[in-house]
């Protein structure tokens, strides 16, 4: 006599007639309800009832708790068939087939002319699955391992490629970001700072691991170091920009002018006069009027730009206004600073000398 029985809690019920059951099992669930109902289906293989188990899935992986327990079930002597399919996992339409001649469904099923004829379709349905989908293989021994990326040294924001190719493994992961993923596959993703990606694969005997290491270089803003010729000391003098303009800066008529760079970044170097420009390097000229430089340092993910103005002064005269809206003569403003230290320090000196002296004079009398 044919039976059927629709429930809500189809785990309960399974755990319940597994009691009953005299010779045969078979279930249609996924990994989830296999876990669940795992104690019960030891137990009564256990007894000497044979299982069957469809265990459906959205993808191949398996997680070491997952194979560990397989293994279990398969020792006793349970057929574990791994089915992936997307569209039966999503319908959750599972059941269960007792001595083939009762059903217990989990969801409800369309109108039928007599339980036979359900448990019968359901029987064939069961049939086809376990023919299509494939017997679960439990992998053991030397896992394989082809994990690489197409860039390892990149700026940042600019995108990577991870490729890989796992052989002999349930479980495999990817971290960070990744997490669990296919055999076999490839990522590409943005990268903003150094990132080590390590591929974990396992199986029921091993566990191995490999990692690529991608560096990020930051690109710096671009530099330059201002100098002028003093006749007086015979060397160049940096000078510093406006307190209200960083790219403006002052000298006077006939001074040479020197402008230094060095950029340690992949790129072009272009301004817009000179034209192209080494990455390291300097131009010198000398200052007859006001100057502007506009430089463009072009790189792979961006562009900069930097003015640089000089004021040309007539009057060599050394002066410091408080007005701040005057522009200082800071080249001929350090050299008079240097020159009133050096003053300070021959006075210095002299006075030292005569008090050495009149001690030397005391000693003698």
């Amino acid at each position: 006599m044919f039976r059927f029985y629709q429930t809500l809690n189809l785990n309960s019920e399974i755990e319940k007639e597994l009691l009953r059951a005299s010779h045969l099992a078979q279930l249609l669930i996924d990994e989830f309800d296999l876990f669940i109902i795992s104690k019960s289906l030891l137990e009564s293989v256990a007894k000497g009832i044979d299982i069957e188990l469809v265990v459906v899935s959205t993808t191949n992986n398996k997680s070491m708790k997952l194979v560990n327990l397989c293994k279990r079930l398969v020792d006793q002597g349970v057929t574990i068939y791994w089915k992936v399919d997307k569209t039966l996992f999503a319908k959750e339409d599972y059941f269960a087939i007792f001595d083939k001649q009762y059903l217990v469904c989990g969801r409800k099923q369309a109108e039928f002319e007599s339980p036979e004829k359900l448990l019968r379709l359901k029987n064939d349905f069961f049939n086809g699955l376990s023919i299509t989908a494939k017997k679960l293989n439990l992998l053991a021994g030397e896992i394989d391992i082809n994990f690489n990326v197409d860039k390892s040294i990149v700026f940042s924001n600019d995108t990577i490629t991870l490729n890989w190719d796992i052989k002999n493994a349930h479980e495999i992961s990817i971290n960070p970001i990744l997490d669990k993923v296919e055999p076999k596959g490839a990522n590409t993703l943005s990268i903003k700072k150094d990132t080590k990606f390590t591929l974990q694969a396992k199986n029921k005997d091993n566990t191995l691991k490999k990692s690529v290491f991608i560096r990020v270089i930051k690109e710096k803003e671009i530099g330059f170091t201002l100098e002028v010729y003093d006749q007086i000391l015979k060397d160049y003098l940096t000078i510093r920009a406006s307190s209200y303009d960083s790219g403006l800066y002052a000298a006077y008529f006939n001074q040479k002018i020197k402008i230094s760079w060095d950029i340690p970044m992949i790129g072009k170097l272009i301004e817009s006069k000179i034209g192209n420009l080494p990455l390291s390097g300097c131009h010198e000229f000398v200052l007859t009027q006001n100057e502007s430089f506009f430089f463009t340092f072009k790189s792979i993910n961006k562009n900069q730009t930097k003015k640089i103005s000089f004021h040309c002064f007539n009057d060599e005269t050394v002066f410091i206004q408080k007005d701040k809206k005057q522009i200082i003569p800071f080249a001929k403003k350090d050299q008079f600073f240097f020159l009133n230290n050096l003053k300070k320090s021959l006075l210095n000196i002299l006075t030292l000398g005569e008090k050495l002296f009149n001690i030397f004079k005391e000693k003698i009398k």
